[in-house]
């Protein structure tokens, strides 16, 4: 079991950093201000990165640096010269989605570690082992991994990172294409719009007549707040090598308070002694930040454990009750002690209404505090009903506190100093700290016999432990060479300690030393050519119109319909699935996640796998993928820079398809709206979903998104309308294309046939 657990903490911004370090991270994760999934966080540029890496190193804090989103094919010599600054500013590792570019770094930069972010998309032993393969040091899981999917992967010896606290997202590992194809706001590229905060009603669909159906809120895609604060012992002994928290768009107070909780219950684990979860506790994370709390998928959390469908936001705590309304005055009882600057909201029917307490009385005068239980009055700020409940949505004395725990150097580093001093000889100074760094300072004159006064070991002793300015504090001073009647002056005391401070502070600075940039290696891909229309069905009626119409290259997306017809002896191929716990073992397969590039007899890559450069295609293709699906967020030019640079650079023509029909799947989940609000009893197979036509989500603007449910009750949320570019097919071809991808999801054999009609017509890839 490890005991070397390290406390990964998020910082948006250089006071975020401050909050982290100075609270007990081991480690921060944080983005530049390009190539990060967090577009839209405050970030570094190159000198506030430079600027925090040597602040974090000084304390012994690791820094990550995020390069986690999908890069096109011009991006790719950008980032390699970014990851070159990142490199020499001495940046301890990277986070990486693109697969392409995780190999191109490994080659390119063969001493930076590199760590697998949780949207790779890896869920199974074979994806952890395929990376460790690869050069993953690490290897971030998706928040959906239970606990005892990580005893199982701790044993294949790869440090595991994992999410403890924060936000959750609906979406498998992230990976959501709703942002993107609804508001045009990629979250594959840092600019989720969070379309699973906004609000939906469920609909039963019978055949296109719609019956909504009434739920206890409309917040239907929206988590709760991750918090495994009570369950650190069980996270540790289960082999976690990095608990993370979430949270870089969070404020820097959130990220002191989680850190600070956090340190302590992972230190009290490792003391051997009880860490208790008091009301207090959840009462100070409540106020910072909450939407409710949940264990999660970690310990299998359904429904309205882990779902908060009644706000997406910040819901603070209860401070008291409307009781009066009068003119311009509305009378609160309190449940909770209120400050002036505190922030508030009261829940109203329609649309709550926040504001920051600027003046509260009681009987008539004005206050700055009031205690739970009593009454006070605040200014009417506009339509009010007696009975609304007031929430404290920030607590400005709990933020004060947390903000003076890392403005005020709360953190400090223990050295061990030695002090010499002989008569007509220099003093020396040697300080040393746990890292092994050692300097040593002389002072600029020799030591004198004192005529009058001597200087005391006791004096000395003082003088420099005045390290308050420093991040260091000297835990043990060597005097035992000190002479009893030498005298130096103080202020050679003072600047031979500032001196030797300053040089140890620029040697912890530096952690990883010169570290080694490579030339990119010639390549050759041994590729057979191949052009092909796949479709993908997933009923037998799709089936038989597909062979009526004669297709033949067709993967079966349902299991056990694939199974049956490899009974009757037909010859057909399996969609894997997109999420896929055991092993790969058929030939001749659509993969759709990452691990699946393991199996060297994979047929065809599906779009999932969000193949965005030609970095990336190589990697599918010479890991058994014959044809490579791109990802739908392309367009037409980088569509043309890939297929250019991949032939270029490999000398071939890749086999690259593109989707030219299909309701895109814009996200997968583990959660299941149609349990959760129909039935809600902590159990996963309902088998509510097989019991109606079909199911939708519709937004507030009145789009219908289709819900297809698969046997592991986890859902695909659908777009509204199927794509249809099969009418482009010769331009996708001056493109570079060679074959097509057709998805069949809800429809029927007159819309199947339609469609495949079509295909003929217009789509010739022999």
């Amino acid at each position: 079991m490890r005991t070397n657990v390290e406390l990964l903490a998020p910082a948006g911004s250089f006071e975020a950093l401050q909050a982290a370090v100075q609270n007990g991270c081991d480690a921060v994760y944080l983005g530049g201000t390009m190539f990060g999934a967090r577009a839209f966080a405050h970030n570094f540029d190159d000198t506030q990165m430079e600027t925090a890496v040597k602040y974090a190193h000084v304390y012994g804090v690791r820094v990550y640096v995020t390069v986690n989103t999908l890069l096109y094919e011009k991006e790719m010599e950008e980032v390699i010269a970014y990851v070159k600054r990142l490199q020499d500013m001495d940046v301890d590792a990277l986070i990486i989605q693109d697969v392409g570019l995780f190999t191109l770094l490994h080659e390119r930069f063969p001493d930076m570690e590199l760590h697998a972010s949780t949207q790779m998309h890896i869920h199974n032993p074979q994806g952890i082992a395929m990376l460790q393969e690869m050069g993953a040091a690490r290897v971030v899981v998706p928040r959906e991994t239970t606990i005892e999917e990580i005893r199982e992967y701790a044993k294949l010896g790869v440090d595991l990172e994992v999410f403890v606290q924060g936000a959750l997202c609906v979406s498998y590992s992230g990976q959501c294409l709703m942002s993107s194809l609804t508001l045009a706001r990629s979250g594959n590229r840092g600019e989720c719009a969070q379309s699973c905060r906004m609000q939906y009603t469920l609909e039963e669909d019978h055949h296109g007549l719609h019956k909504e159906i009434t739920t206890k809120g409309q917040y239907l895609l929206s988590p709760k707040d991750l918090n495994t604060l009570e369950q650190v012992p069980t996270l540790i002994e289960a082999g976690i090598a990095s608990f993370k928290i979430e949270g870089r768009m969070k404020r820097p107070e959130y990220v002191a308070l989680m850190c600070a909780l956090y340190r302590k219950a992972i230190d009290a684990y490792t003391r051997k002694e009880t860490f208790h979860v008091d009301a207090a506790m959840k009462q100070e994370m409540e106020k910072v930040f909450h939407r409710g709390f949940t264990s999660g998928h970690l310990f299998h959390q359904v429904g309205s454990a882990l779902m908060n469908p009644l706000r997406p936001n910040h819901m603070g705590v209860r401070a008291g009750i409307i009781e009066q309304i009068s003119k311009d005055k509305m009378t609160v009882k309190l449940v909770d002690d209120l400050h002036q600057g505190d922030g508030v909201r009261i829940l109203k029917a329609k649309g709550d209404e926040g504001f920051r307490v600027n003046r509260m009385y009681q009987n008539g005068l004005l206050v700055n505090h009031a205690k739970k239980n009593e009454r006070i009055q605040l200014d009417k700020t506009g339509y009010v009903e007696k009975g609304s409940i007031l929430l404290k949505t920030s607590d400005c004395q709990q933020l004060e506190a947390l903000r003076a725990s890392y403005e005020q150097r709360s953190r400090t580093i223990p050295i061990q100093a030695s002090f010499s001093m002989q008569l007509q000889k220099k003093a020396k100074l040697i300080v040393k700290d746990e890292q092994q760094h050692q300097v040593e300072v002389f002072s600029d004159m020799p030591c004198e016999k004192a005529m009058k006064t001597p200087l005391s070991k006791e004096r000395i002793l003082a003088q420099l432990q005045k390290t308050k300015d420093t991040p260091f504090a000297i835990s043990c001073c060597d005097m035992s060479n000190v002479v009893s009647n030498g005298i130096l002056p103080i202020k050679e005391l003072n600047r031979m300690r500032r001196k030797a401070l300053e040089q140890l502070q620029k040697l912890r600075e530096v952690r990883n030393g010169v570290r080694r940039f490579a030339e990119e290696k010639a390549k050759v891909i041994a590729l057979p050519s191949m052009r092909e229309v796949m479709i993908v069905v997933h009923t037998k009626e799709q089936y038989e119109v597909c062979r009526e119409e004669g297709f033949s290259s067709i993967y079966i997306a349902d299991v056990s319909l694939y199974q049956t017809l490899r009974q009757a002896n037909e010859t057909v191929y399996l969609r894997e699935e997109r999420v896929k716990k055991d092993a790969y073992t058929q030939p001749h397969t659509l993969i759709q996640e990452t691990a699946g590039l393991s199996f060297a007899q994979a047929h065809a890559g599906d779009t999932s796998l969000n193949i965005t450069n030609s970095y990336s295609a190589a990697f599918a293709f010479a890991n058994g993928v014959d044809i490579l699906t791109l990802s739908v967020e392309h367009t037409p030019d980088t569509i043309q820079e890939l297929t250019t640079a991949f032939q270029k650079r490999y000398h071939r023509t890749g086999n690259f398809a593109v989707q030219l029909y299909g309701h895109v799947e814009l996200m997968l989940s583990e959660y299941c709206p149609i349990q959760a609000c129909l039935k809600d009893d902590g159990k996963k197979q309902c088998g509510l979903c097989r019991k109606a036509t079909r199911y939708n989500l519709k937004d507030l603007k009145g789009h219908r998104y289709p819900i297809l449910s698969d046997v592991h009750c986890r859902i695909h949320l659908l777009s509204e309308d199927a794509y249809d570019h099969i009418a482009e097919w010769k331009a996708y071809q001056k493109l570079g294309i060679t074959s097509a991808l057709i998805v069949f999801t809800i429809e029927d054999a007159h819309k199947t046939r339609r469609v495949l009609r079509k295909v003929k017509e217009q789509v010739h890839v022999d």
